[in-house]
């Protein structure tokens, strides 16, 4: 593979510092929805950064309308406690999606050959992606980067012939379908770059091969007989 293509799909500093506070900001609505509530430290905590960084990434959730305040009367002298939470159109929107995965997810564990049947229905997304982004041979690695940063993976490349997962879109059913999930996101991978007829095609998807991040390697497809 041309090391430049994966070049072109960011492999800049102040990409992968975007794609950190993504990383970060996806995190801390996790925590909110699994808590309700929490201060800046209980968060801070939970993710395990400085309560600093935290309140720079609330400012920016509060900015998108994701994140809402609220001051809490102490039960002691002294000021209110600062708490957030998740604002209701955004908690009513995650639970649809939640409710839906759930669903989606259910079904296909409960096919013959519930791993092949996640794969091909990865494929199927991954597929109509690359249609809808008209993608090409040429730039098919690019945008398959650029589809997996916006539906949620965080993705960096590191080499030309790897891309690091650093968030999972569906890391909340990880403990009851883990592997269902892997398998639907290998077969998006490998659908948009069939779709995109790329010379190269998803080797292996390693879960967790860091303590942060899933791992994907690629390899160039063998040529066509006669070619």
């Amino acid at each position: 593979m041309d090391p430049q293509e994966c070049s072109r799909a960011g492999l800049s500093r102040t990409r992968g510092v975007s794609e950190m506070g993504r990383t970060r900001r996806a995190e801390i609505l996790r925590v909110l929805r699994e808590r309700t509530t929490a201060t800046a430290a209980e968060l801070a905590d939970a993710v395990g950064v400085h309560p600093n960084t935290i309140r720079f990434h609330l400012r920016i959730l509060e900015r998108s309308g994701d994140v809402v305040r609220e001051q809490v009367p102490s039960r002691t002298p002294g000021r209110p406690e600062l708490r957030f939470r998740l604002s209701p159109s955004h908690g009513s929107t995650e639970l649809r999606a939640d409710l839906l995965a759930r669903i989606l997810l259910n079904r296909i564990a409960a096919a013959a050959d519930s791993e092949r049947e996640a794969e091909s229905a990865g494929r199927q997304w991954g597929s109509g992606a690359a249609a809808t982004a008209g993608a090409s041979a040429a730039d098919a690695v690019e945008g398959l980067v650029d589809t997996l940063e916006a539906t949620g993976f965080a993705p960096t490349c590191s080499e030309a012939d790897m891309i690091e997962l650093h968030n999972c879109p569906l890391r909340e059913f990880l403990a009851t379908h883990g592997r269902l999930v892997c398998s639907i996101h290998r077969g998006l991978m490998s659908g948009y770059l069939d779709a995109a007829e790329s010379s190269s095609a998803v080797e292996s998807l390693e879960p967790f091969a860091t303590a942060s991040s899933c791992r994907a390697r690629l390899r160039r497809r063998a040529p066509a007989a006669g070619n």
